[in-house]
C-alpha cells in the first residue's frame, strides 16, 4: 500500500514541515515576541488581551464550514498548500510594513500585526481539518505521538540558537526595525513547508463525501446527532473550552514579567531560550506518554500545569519563581502541539476526522469570544485578576477531562470484541 511504501518519506517530510513551522513561530511568538513588540509600539493591554481571542476565533470557527469540502477531496495536499500560503504571507506584508513605516506610524504597525495575527490563524483554521485528515492518511496512529513530539523536540533544539539570534537582533538593530527583521526571519523559515508538502505522497481518500448530497441544514443536524450520541465527546469539548479560555493567560506572561520586574525588551530572547529548553526536556516524555497512555493523559497534565502557572503569577513576588511561568507555559504549549490536534483524530474513522476536528473547533472558537471580557478586565485592573480567573478555569477543564474516556480505549475494546 502507498501508506507503507512511502511511510519513511512522508514521516521525514512531515517532520521537516513541523520543525520549520515551530522554528519560524519562535520568531513570531504570540506569547513572547509579538506582545512585547506591541507594547513597545504603544499598544494598550486591551490589544494584547485580544490576541488569544483573535487566534482562537480565526483558527477554530472556520473549520466546521469547510468540513464537507474537505471530506469530498480525494487529495488534501493541494488545499493544505493553498491555505498554508494564506497563513504565512501576512507576516511578509506586516514585517515589510513595520520595517519601513513603524517608526513614523506605530499605530498602523500595531494594526498590521493584529491583522496578520487574524489572517495567519484564519489560514490555520482553513488548513487544520485537511491537515488532520492528511496526517491520518499518511502516518499510522502508533507513530503520530512520536512524530508530533519529534517535531517539537528538534525544532526547539535549534530554538535555543533562535533565542540567541533574537537577543542579538534586538540588541544590534535599532527599534522598531529589529522586531521587523525578526518577523521576516520567521516568515522565511515558515515557507519551507512548501517543499515539505510538495514531495509527500498522499494516498487517495478511503471514502469521499459528495457535498451536494445534503443541505447545510442537514449537515448541522448531523453534527448535532454526532454530538448528542457521544457523551465522551461532550465532556471533551467542555474540557477544551474551559482550558482554552484559561490558557489565554499565557499570552500575558511575557508582558507581565517585563512590566512587573522592569525588564528590557531583549528579555524576549531569554524567554525564547527558556521555551526552547523546556521543549527539549518535555517533548521526549510527552511523545512516549501519548503513544503508550493516550493523548487524553497529556490533556489532564496541561490543566494541572495551567493551574500551577496562573497560581504562581497571582501569588509570587520572586523574579526567579515568577520566571518559571514561562517554563510552565512552554510545557503547556508542548502538550498542545503533541496531543491537542492528535486526540480528535481518534474519535472517528479517518474520513470523519475533519468533521470531529471542525465540531470541536466550532465550540472552542465560539467560546473564545468570552476572552474579550479578559481584555476589558486587564485594561481596567491589570493582569492579576485575569490570572486568577484562569486559575479557576483550569480546574473546571480538569474536571471535564477526567470525565472523558480516551477514545483509543473504546477502539481497543471494539477490536477485542471482534
Amino acid at each position: 500500500m502507498a501508506e507503507q511504501q512511502y511511510l519513511k518519506r512522508n514521516f521525514s517530510l512531515s517532520l521537516l514541515d513541523g520543525i520549520t513551522y515551530f522554528m519560524g513561530m519562535i520568531f513570531i511568538s504570540f506569547e513572547n515576541v509579538i506582545p512585547v513588540y506591541l507594547v513597545q509600539l504603544g499598544a494598550r493591554p486591551f490589544w494584547i488581551s485580544l490576541i488569544p481571542a483573535i487566534r482562537n476565533i480565526a483558527v477554530f470557527i472556520p473549520s466546521i464550514f469547510i468540513v464537507r469540502k474537505i471530506q469530498g477531496l480525494n487529495q488534501q495536499k493541494g488545499w493544505i498548500i493553498k491555505s498554508g500560503l494564506f497563513q504565512r504571507l501576512p507576516w511578509l506584508l506586516s514585517g515589510l510594513f513595520c520595517f519601513f513605516f513603524a517608526s513614523a506610524h506605530p499605530r498602523a504597525a500595531v494594526f498590521s500585526i493584529m491583522l496578520a495575527i487574524f489572517l495567519n490563524n484564519l489560514g490555520g483554521g482553513l488548513s487544520i481539518p485537511s491537515f488532520s485528515y492528511f496526517t491520518a492518511k499518511t502516518i499510522p496512529v502508533s507513530l503520530r505521538g512520536r512524530l508530533f513530539a519529534l517535531r517539537n523536540l528538534i525544532s526547539y533544539f535549534f530554538g535555543i540558537l533562535c533565542g540567541g539570534l533574537i537577543t542579538w537582533l534586538l540588541t544590534n538593530i535599532a527599534f522598531p526595525r529589529n522586531y521587523a527583521v525578526i518577523i521576516l526571519t520567521g516568515f522565511g523559515i515558515l515557507m519551507i513547508y512548501l517543499p515539505a508538502f510538495l514531495f509527500q505522497v498522499e494516498p487517495d481518500a478511503r471514502k469521499t463525501v459528495d457535498s451536494s448530497d445534503e443541505s447545510l441544514k442537514d449537515f448541522f443536524i448531523h453534527l448535532r446527532d454526532v454530538l448528542a450520541g457521544n457523551r465522551d465527546l461532550q465532556n471533551y469539548i467542555a474540557g477544551r473550552v474551559f482550558y482554552t479560555l484559561g490558557f489565554s493567560a499565557y499570552t500575558y506572561f511575557a508582558v507581565y514579567l517585563v512590566d512587573k520586574f522592569n525588564l528590557p525588551g531583549s528579555s524576549v530572547g531569554l524567554f525564547a531560550i527558556l521555551t526552547a529548553a523546556t521543549f527539549l526536556l518535555v517533548n521526549p516524555v510527552l511523545g512516549i506518554v501519548a503513544d503508550r497512555m493516550g493523548h487524553l493523559f497529556n490533556h489532564i497534565a496541561a490543566s494541572l500545569l495551567l493551574a500551577a502557572s496562573t497560581g504562581i503569577a497571582v501569588f509570587s513576588d520572586s523574579y526567579i519563581v515568577s520566571l518559571s511561568i514561562m517554563v510552565l507555559g512552554a510545557a503547556m504549549m508542548c502538550i498542545q502541539n503533541v496531543s491537542f490536534f492528535a486526540l480528535p483524530m481518534e474519535f472517528g474513522e479517518d474520513h470523519d476526522i475533519p468533521l470531529y476536528s471542525g465540531l470541536i473547533g466550532l465550540f472552542v472558537g465560539a467560546s473564545s469570544l468570552l476572552i474579550v471580557l479578559f481584555a476589558l478586565l486587564a485594561e481596567a485592573y491589570g493582569y492579576i485578576p485575569v490570572f486568577a480567573v484562569c486559575f479557576f478555569l483550569s480546574f473546571i477543564s480538569l474536571f471535564f477531562f477526567k470525565r472523558t474516556e480516551d477514545p483509543r480505549k473504546r477502539v481497543a475494546e471494539l477490536l477485542g470484541d471482534a
